[in-house]
């Protein structure tokens, strides 16, 4: 047996087989898109080129947080399992789904007070989170207690550096993340704005360039220059552009760092839109320098 229950939910943008492989449970978000709503499941029911091909053809899409009924259940066979467990959560900066895990944590606790429930605001997304869910992995495969995994991940969350780039503005203006004459006339003048993730979980603009080509040269060179150790792996996630994703990865490897590449999942490309491009890694300060 392993020694705890290790569960996130869906915005750490990883496959079906992550999940299944390394024995993770994932609490759902959800996304609804031409009157269809769907709980998230890697992909499997609307393909992600599906979904960003939905958004190109105007479709618009909303989000919904994973539900507190999901957490209940996870939690309950973990601890009728005699297992403790350790929930690391989408960013309660961006959703309310971490809070959905701490309501579930206090109903249960009580019932059984032999066992220990941690949850951790990663204060990230998608390959954000990812990191630090499969750090939390490696400490629970080597036999760490959940007690301290927690306090690692808690140590080291703030050092996870997203670096983010959209193609379509107007995405960001819909989410409330920007003017509409920003929008307009950062479109007009073909602006790429380069975001961030701050120390409270939540977006923020870190700089902005013109054109796409040199919004992805933008990224690689800040991720080069703003890595804590380049033998590690850097997570890229993308909307739907798997060249530019290769293009960015291309860079980084021509000065030897390493790079995995994901797509960005529903419930966050429903914010983002088609074309976003991202790096995410561990550093130093959040806040670009």
């Amino acid at each position: 047996m392993l020694p705890f229950v290790l569960v996130t939910d869906s915005t750490i943008d990883e496959t079906a087989a992550y999940f299944e492989k390394n024995d993770i449970k994932c609490a759902p978000l959800a996304f609804t898109i031409d009157d269809r709503t769907i709980e998230e499941d890697c992909g499997q029911t609307v393909s992600f080129h599906q979904f960003y091909d939905l958004l190109r053809q105007g479709k618009q899409a909303s989000t919904s947080q994973a539900k507190l009924d999901t957490f209940l259940q996870i939690f309950r066979t973990a601890l009728e399992g005699g297992q403790d467990i350790l929930y690391i959560g989408f960013s309660s900066g961006l959703s309310g789904t971490y809070q959905a895990g701490c309501m579930a944590r206090d109903e249960l606790a009580p019932q059984y007070p032999d066992r220990r429930i941690f949850c951790i605001d990663s204060l990230s997304a998608t390959g954000g989170e990812y990191l630090l869910v499969d750090k939390a992995r490696e400490m629970r495969d080597s036999g760490c207690s959940a007690e301290v995994t927690a306090a690692a991940i808690e140590q080291m969350r703030l050092h996870v550096i997203h670096l983010i780039t959209v193609d379509d503005l107007g995405h960001l203006h819909r989410g409330g993340r920007l003017s509409k004459t920003s929008a307009v006339v950062g479109g007009l003048l073909g602006i790429k704005p380069i975001i961030w993730v701050d120390d409270q979980g939540k977006l923020g603009v870190g700089g902005k360039v013109r054109g796409r080509q040199k919004a992805i040269q933008y990224l690689a060179d800040r991720t080069l220059r703003e890595l804590s150790d380049k033998n590690q792996t850097v997570r890229i996630c993308h909307g739907d552009c798997p060249e530019d994703a290769q293009t960015l990865a291309d860079l980084l490897l021509q000065r030897g760092v390493r790079s995995d590449i994901r797509y960005i999942g529903t419930v966050i490309g429903s914010h983002t839109g088609p074309g976003v491009l991202t790096t995410f890694f561990f550093g130093g300060d959040r806040k670009p320098q």
